[in-house]
Formats: C-alpha cells, sequence, structure tokens
C-alpha cells in the first residue's frame, strides 16, 4: 500500500509499504478520506516543538484526522464489522494498564499517539488504517464520510467546552477560525449553547463561522474584541472562552474577557514557555483553566448530533485533493490561508 511519510524534517515522500496483518483485536480499514492538520504541517517542516519527549520520531506517518471502511476484523472483535464506516480515537491504548481499566483510553500509560508526536503510532496518510477496535467508532448509515473525518479537531474543542459550563443559559467566545475552534463551537451550539461570539482575522473563514452558528462575529482586524465583550455582556465578560489561537502575545488580553469565575479553555499549543503571564487575573477572580489536547471518547457524541441533524459541519471543508496530490494539499495549507479550514484528502473508494 502507498503511504505518505514526513521522512525528515522538510522532507515529504509517499513510499510503498505491506498492508497490515490485522491482530487479534484490532481492525482494518480502507481509508477514505484524510485531514490535514496544522500539526501534521509542523511535523512536516520540523518545527513541532512541544519538548517534554513529545518531539517527533521520524520518519512519521502522519495522519490522524480520518474515516474509512472496514476490511479486515480480529478474531478477538464482536462491536466492529467488515463493510462498517468507521472512525477512530487519535490514541493507540493497551487496554491493560490501570488507566485503561477504568476507561481512562486517553491517559494510558503505553499510549502512542496517531501519527504525530513522540513515538507515533502510524498515521491516516496511507491506504489502510490498522487500530484498535475498543478505541474505533461506527459511523452511522446516514453520516457523510468527509464529515466523519472532521469530527476528530471537533472533538479536540468540544472535549475542552464538556469540562466548563455548556449549554443554555451559558454565553461564549472562540477565538480563532481553524477546525478546533469552529467544529468545537458547532458541537456547543448543537447542545444548546446561549450566545455565541466568534474573533477571527479572515472575512472569509467568519462566514464560515456564521453557517456552523455564531450569533456575532468579529474581524479582529478592524474591531477591538474587548469592547465587542463588554458590549454584548453589559460589562460582564463571557462564561466560557475557547481560544484556539495558541498566541502567547494575546494570553493575558483573554484573560480580560472572562467574568468572574468563568471558564477558560486552551486547545491550542504555544510551543514556548509563557513569560510575565499574569495568573493572578484567574486566581482573584476564581477562574477556571481548561486544558484539551485530546479527544477521549469524543467520536459517539459528536457522530450522534451529526447523525440527527443536531450539527453539519460540511461547511469546514474548503479545499479537496485526491491523494495522488497529497503534496499540493499540504502546500495548500498554507498558499489559502486566508480562505482554507479544512484541507480534506481522498482516496480511493
Amino acid at each position: 500500500m502507498k503511504v505518505l511519510l514526513a521522512y525528515e524534517p522538510g522532507v515529504l515522500r509517499v513510499v510503498d509499504m505491506p498492508k497490515p496483518e490485522v491482530g487479534p483485536r484490532q481492525v482494518l480499514a480502507k481509508v477514505r478520506y484524510s485531514g490535514v492538520c496544522a500539526t501534521d504541517i509542523s511535523i512536516m517542516k520540523g518545527t513541532l516543538t512541544l519538548g517534554d519527549g513529545l518531539e517527533p520520531v521520524y520518519p512519521v506517518r502522519l495522519g490522524h484526522e480520518w474515516s474509512g471502511t472496514v476490511v479486515a476484523v480480529g478474531s478477538e472483535t464482536s462491536r466492529i464489522k467488515v463493510g462498517d464506516n468507521v472512525i477512530s480515537d487519535t490514541q493507540y491504548s493497551c487496554g491493560e494498564c490501570e488507566y485503561c481499566l477504568k476507561g481512562e483510553y486517553g491517559s494510558c500509560v503505553n499510549g502512542r499517539a496517531i501519527g504525530t508526536i513522540g513515538d507515533c503510532w502510524p498515521g491516516s496518510f496511507a491506504e489502510y488504517m490498522l487500530v484498535m477496535e475498543r478505541t474505533t467508532f461506527k459511523v452511522p448509515a446516514n453520516v457523510p464520510l468527509d464529515q466523519a473525518a472532521l469530527i476528530e479537531p471537533a472533538a479536540i474543542g468540544l472535549y475542552g467546552l464538556t469540562r466548563a459550563p455548556l449549554g443554555p443559559g451559558n454565553n461564549l467566545l472562540v477565538i480563532g477560525t481553524g477546525p478546533i475552534g469552529l467544529g468545537g463551537m458547532a458541537c456547543a451550539k448543537g447542545m444548546g449553547m446561549g450566545r455565541t461570539i466568534l474573533a477571527g482575522r479572515k472575512d472569509a473563514k467568519l462566514a464560515i463561522g456564521k453557517q456552523l452558528g455564531a450569533d456575532v462575529l468579529v474581524n479582529t482586524t478592524h474591531e477591538s474584541l474587548y469592547d465587542v465583550v463588554m458590549r454584548e455582556t453589559n460589562g460582564r465578560g463571557m462564561d466560557v472562552v475557547l481560544d484556539t489561537t495558541g498566541d502567547a502575545a494575546i494570553f493575558n488580553d483573554v484573560l480580560l474577557l472572562l467574568r468572574a469565575s468563568g471558564h477558560l479553555v486552551i486547545p491550542g499549543f504555544y510551543e514556548q514557555d509563557l513569560a510575565n503571564v499574569k495568573l493572578d487575573r484567574i486566581i482573584a477572580r476564581n477562574c477556571t483553566l481548561v486544558g484539551a489536547a485530546g479527544t477521549p471518547q469524543m467520536g459517539p457524541l459528536i457522530l450522534d448530533m451529526l447523525s440527527n441533524g443536531h450539527i453539519d459541519l460540511g461547511p469546514m471543508i474548503t479545499d479537496r485533493f485526491p491523494f495522488s496530490r497529497v503534496s499540493d494539499a499540504f502546500a495548500a495549507v498554507t498558499a489559502r490561508n486566508d480562505s482554507r479550514v479544512k484541507v480534506m484528502v481522498e482516496f480511493e473508494p
């Protein structure tokens, strides 16, 4: 089978590899869609600097936002069948450590990220994807497979928001118009979130956010976000802020947008030490800071919302490329930044 490797920093290669053999508790799927993530771009360029043993180990078989159709199942599987359309969580887990036995697969002591950091599990820019059955989820028949491949970035945003007040009676500010912010916002609106402000710098992306449920749009190159927030909340501030930018320069200013006892959710990596952070703005006002890097068990929740018509993630797909042009797909992430939300790579069915 053909796979895409970040062979070394700055070098992408499509190479031939053997199709994986399925283990007793594993499933093998033919990949249909795989989205290009900003993390994929950073790994490809060699600029991902997380430290703490999380640096990529090259060559990296990239890809973690995917969907496909099962072609083989292991002898000890029971839930997933050949012919099922599926997605997966973005981490391999052993299923046997103390955390896995509690169902906390995202905290597995033997865990491996899929297609990204550390000594990762092989990713989804490949014709076939091997995953554990327990972290694989069946896609309902009425959910398009291209939208199913968007669940991973949406799930990161939603996972953070589920650890903050979520639902009617709470307002939300989303900063950043990438897939994590827009997808998380769409899910929050699908779960009844109150008045929602979306802030970004690109009008085309803000317009997509409007389709996904944003009530107020703020182009921060033309308008003061602080002024808009205070106007919309009668000077109170936001119940919940989802800041997906990973921009250290605005961190202290974002804290001023929270109300007392508000929640700040940060799913965007900063990739640097933050100097002069004014944590007293969190402490003195009893605010809560929530980090969100994984997507544990969010897949079924978002699949249910898609299946029942509560959300539509389709507008997030702005660019499509066949796998034969995967290098062009990676280049488009930068070249089409003014309008691009998600670049989707399509494989032959």
